[in-house]
């Protein structure tokens, strides 16, 4: 995924990390409301796409202030 965001401008790039904290904290509230309903399986699942997702953002918002 990072390859996709070597092509994006800096305007692109901070409307990625909108869209992925937006997405983020859904992820992070289908977690805590449903996480009885999950297997372990599938927790691991989300718990790992959650950790993914912040550290993409974390490396969007560090490529944005280098370049700002």
């Amino acid at each position: 995924m990072r390859k996709i965001y070597e092509y994006l401008s800096i305007e692109e790039k901070k409307e990625v990390v909108g869209k992925l904290k937006q997405d983020l904290r859904k992820l992070e509230q289908e977690i805590s409301q449903n996480k009885s309903s999950f297997s372990s399986f599938i927790c691991e699942i989300l718990y790992s796409t959650r950790d993914k997702w912040k550290l993409e953002i974390e490396e969007l918002e560090h490529e944005i202030k280098n370049k700002m």
